[in-house]
């Protein structure tokens, strides 16, 4: 298993035990996303993500330990100890799951064991593993319109929300928003 290392970019997804939902309501959706950032933000730079019924993905970077410091430092979180971004991803599995559970009374794993991660090299992958994250739903069916698939990072991209997403490097490294829209209708 490829251990998360910081300034190293990793595309992880997972989905749920025995191919379930991880998502029974659109307020789920928004949940996840909020307990994402509450429990990985500090160690994790994200750059896109999509969230369907029973799957999901985000591309992220690891931050450097200082960066990571600082950032834990600043924010109230319910632990008191940064550990390793492995770790605050499990923490956050077990908090969404918990969540879940409790909403549908449903007891056990929601996720499959063990996460899935693959690294990216930036200067190669990372624009094609954002083209990739962001036409899920479209290569599933859950829709046919990515720019109306509201659980996915690629709406944002394209309006001036406040995100957590680096939005910036991720322009900066498809040459700009232009360029980023011209990737995603030849993706």
């Amino acid at each position: 298993m490829i251990k998360l290392e910081p300034n190293r970019y990793y595309h992880i997804y997972n989905r749920g035990n025995n191919r379930e939902k991880l998502f029974y309501t659109e307020a789920n959706y928004r949940y996840f996303l909020t307990k994402f950032r509450q429990h990985c933000f500090h160690v994790l730079e994200t750059y896109a993500y999509c969230l369907m019924g029973n799957h999901f993905h985000v591309l992220v970077s690891v931050r450097p330990v200082n960066e990571q410091q600082a950032l834990f430092e600043e924010r109230s979180l319910n632990t008191r100890k940064l550990r390793s971004p492995s770790k605050h991803i499990a923490h956050f599995f077990s908090s969404y799951t918990q969540s879940i559970n409790k909403q549908e009374g449903r007891v056990g794993s929601l996720f499959q064991k063990n996460f899935k991660r693959k690294e990216i090299d930036p200067e190669d992958y990372f624009r094609q593993t954002i083209v990739y994250i962001h036409l899920n739903p479209l290569k599933h069916g859950f829709s046919d319109d990515i720019k109306a698939y509201p659980y996915s990072s690629y709406p944002v991209y394209l309006n001036s929300e406040e995100t957590f997403l680096n939005r910036e490097k991720t322009l900066d490294l498809f040459g700009g928003i232009k360029n980023f829209y011209v990737a995603h209708k030849m993706g």
